[in-house]
């Protein structure tokens, strides 16, 4: 049984690491001109376009199982507006978000096709958790990072060597980070610890011939040694993986720290609601359309520039 989990704040949830390296990205040089930049030349725009014009729109008339997966995993987060949905035709189990204003939810059709009906609620809950958490804009930025530093650092368009390694490395931190936030809503979401671990197990590269038989407590168990970086050693380590490791999905380092959510009762602490009684200090954060500048995110106005935001 699903306990639908009624006004879920994101920063119930929200990992600690994501929130500093969201400070830290929101403080970086260049970010609020990418930024501007990223909207001034409808980066968003072609890539939606990309993303409904090659993949399949589900609608409760023409999926209607997909359809209701994706309502009901909304409605237990507490998401408001149920973003459109679409298939991606591709052998990866994953999914991604697109969309500032209205969001666009993409599953890979091998997600659909190998991982269970539970299994799914956790991966659907994760694209749900980077709405919930205004992660799209700069997901989508981190998605398509490889191409702007190509395009955008182009003299035309006036970036010159803006997109540097610092910024690069800003941005691949949090997006690393970012990760966290998303398994702990997909675990909210599917409210399964075996699936959700599962989930991870097969996104690691377990080969499906193996699914039946696979123990999943032996991932477990490596998920639970595993070594991550100090502070240090990771920004060291993420100047390479930067350039050499964009595509790896760290899955057995996040199975880490979802398990540690799970052992230090924080996942328990959420479901139950306990959650609510803390004081939530954070306050969410977003970018002029038109000027760049940092604005809080409950603002209809730029105070800069006037420019008024989307409703």
């Amino acid at each position: 049984m699903i306990n639908l989990i009624r006004d879920l704040d994101p920063r119930e949830y929200e990992h600690p690491l994501d929130k500093k390296a969201l400070d830290t990205l929101h403080d970086t040089r260049g970010l609020d001109t990418l930024v501007k930049k990223f909207h001034e030349y409808g980066v968003e725009h072609l890539f939606n376009i990309q993303c409904t014009g090659s993949n399949l729109k589900v609608t409760a008339g023409s999926l209607p199982e997909v359809h209701q997966l994706v309502v009901e995993v909304c409605d237990t987060l507490s998401l408001a507006e149920l973003p459109e949905i679409y298939i991606q035709h591709t052998e990866k189990l994953q999914g991604l978000v697109t969309g500032v204003d209205h969001p666009i939810l993409i599953i890979s059709s091998a997600a659909l096709e190998s991982l269970t009906p539970a299994e799914n609620r956790f991966m659907i809950g994760r694209m749900v958790g980077h709405i919930k958490s205004q992660h799209v804009l700069y997901y989508e930025i981190g998605y398509l990072l490889p191409v702007l530093s190509n395009i955008l650092a182009g003299p035309t368009l006036g970036f010159g060597s803006l997109l540097t390694m610092g910024l690069e490395v800003a941005l691949l931190r949090w997006s690393r980070m970012s990760e966290y936030t998303a398994d702990r809503a997909g675990l909210l979401a599917c409210q399964d610890v075996a699936a959700a671990t599962a989930a991870l197990a097969k996104v690691a590269g377990l080969p499906q011939k193996y699914y039946d038989d696979f123990d999943v407590d032996g991932f477990i168990k490596q998920a639970r040694a595993f070594q991550g970086y100090d502070e240090t050693n990771y920004n060291r380590a993420l100047k390479y993986a930067s350039l050499m490791l964009g595509e790896q999905n760290w899955s057995v380092g996040r199975a880490h720290e979802l398990l540690k959510w799970i052992d230090t009762g924080g996942y328990q602490y959420v479901l139950e609601r306990k959650a609510t009684q803390r004081r939530l200090e954070r306050t969410l954060v977003k970018f002029c359309n038109n000027c760049g500048a940092k604005v809080p995110a409950s603002t209809d106005f730029c105070p800069s520039c006037g420019f008024r935001f989307l409703i």
